[in-house]
């Protein structure tokens, strides 16, 4: 479930509580999720601080346990503004100074630039798009910024375009290939899995077998190890793809009646305004409810048609029911082929199916699909030739193989 701040940068509210059951109240704040700083016992009694928000509550399961609990100092935003709630001009004040703030964000002030990439080029081609500092942020065209800047920046694998306030953010990566760091350790390739040999390429190494033939896993299929014509032997790095052909069989069933929880019952809204990094909850207690699907959207405040820096984030908390689905024949048939699709695109997506045969079999609660596949694909495995090098003969590289580590023997 998901833990929200509990509004203790509010304030705080002392308390003291003495008699009844203190352990099995503390025990029932915590699992509340109720966060009590400077928890203590002396002398018979409990004390601690709890936000203003959660005060009520702890108060009840206080008195759920039989304990007498009195509030002691407090201290913090929320208090400080309680004193002066009657104090009009202090709101209109502040009104005053975000609406003044609001004016500020309405044109871009800075552009900040990360990756690594020219800013002068970047820049350029923002002001193609209209995003130069002093322009309006409310006319801003983001996603022309964004595919711009994707086809003119060399090696740009991911761009993002965003605006805060008054900052335009532009993140770039770009792709950058890693070196290749050859592996000189000598290797053989073993098959990956029991197949019958179809195809096979190889670049390195001496073919052990014949297509047509059949191999398990483990078998050898590439030797590093060569004849060089001079009763000599070579190790060699060996590299091969070698195509195998094998057969699966598949299993799906689908039941005519079944019960699926569905995300559509009772709704719990629960709203957070943000300002910068801090969220601040605009309701009392916990956001929380059980068995139910979270989501979760943002939108920004704004102010006398203006944006401003400060934003709504609204949880939903959508209760989960139980509901029965009936399917025909037809229908059962129709979502076991969706199940067949889906498998082979998540499992069968590097093979190629040669052959797939379907039988579908009725039975009295549902229809199963069993599927037969003839499939092809690389079934080759380098694994390192192990030896002592110490009674490793001496070798005798060719010069002409520049890319290969050689030992003969």
């Amino acid at each position: 479930m998901k833990k929200e701040k509990t509004g203790l940068y509010f304030g705080l509210v002392d308390f003291s509580g003495f008699g009844g059951f203190q352990e099995k109240m503390l025990s029932e704040l915590l699992n509340e999720e109720i966060s009590v700083r400077g928890v203590r016992f002396e002398d018979g009694k409990i004390l601690g601080s709890v936000s203003p928000f959660d005060y009520y509550r702890t108060a009840e399961i206080a008195r759920k346990n039989g304990v007498k609990l009195r509030a002691g100092k407090r201290r913090g935003l929320y208090f400080t503004l309680s004193k002066y709630h009657m104090r009009s001009g202090l709101y209109i004040g502040f009104l005053v100074f975000v609406m003044i703030l609001a004016i500020q964000q309405t044109r871009v002030h800075d552009i900040s630039i990360t990756g690594d990439v020219r800013r002068s080029r970047v820049l350029n081609i923002l002001e193609e798009c209209g995003i130069t500092e002093g322009a309006p942020t409310e006319s801003l065209n983001i996603s022309r910024a964004e595919h711009k800047l994707m086809l003119e920046l060399e090696n740009a694998a991911w761009v993002d375009v965003s605006y805060e306030g008054f900052r335009v953010s532009v993140r770039v990566e770009t792709a950058t290939e890693k070196p290749e760091v050859e592996d000189k350790q000598p290797r053989n390739v073993v098959a990956a899995r029991p197949a019958k040999i179809v195809r096979q390429i190889v670049r390195n190494g001496a073919s052990v077998v014949n297509n047509g033939s059949g191999v398990n896993t483990g078998d050898m299929l590439v030797s590093g190890t060569v004849p060089d014509g001079r009763d000599k032997v070579l190790f060699v790095r060996s590299d091969a793809e070698i195509i195998g052909e094998w057969n699966e069989t598949q299993e799906f069933f689908v039941p005519f009646s079944e019960i699926i929880n569905v995300p559509d019952g009772e709704q719990k809204k629960f709203e957070w305004l943000i300002l910068g990094d801090d969220e601040y909850p605009l309701f009392w207690g916990k956001a929380a409810a059980e068995n139910s699907l979270y989501t979760e959207e943002k939108r920004v405040v704004r102010l006398f048609g203006q944006n401003t820096p400060m934003t709504i984030k609204t949880g939903t908390f959508t209760a989960y029911t139980e509901k029965t689905i009936t399917r025909s024949p037809e229908t059962a048939t129709s979502e076991l082929k969706k199940q067949k699709e889906t498998f082979e695109q998540n499992f069968y997506r590097d093979y190629e199916i040669i052959n797939v045969t379907e039988k579908f079999y009725p039975e009295e609660n549902g229809i199963r699909l069993i599927l037969e596949y003839t499939l092809q694909g690389d079934i080759a495995r380098p694994v390192p030739i192990e030896y002592d090098d110490a009674e490793l003969p001496p070798v005798n590289i060719p010069p002409s193989d520049e890319n290969e580590n050689q030992t003969d023997s």
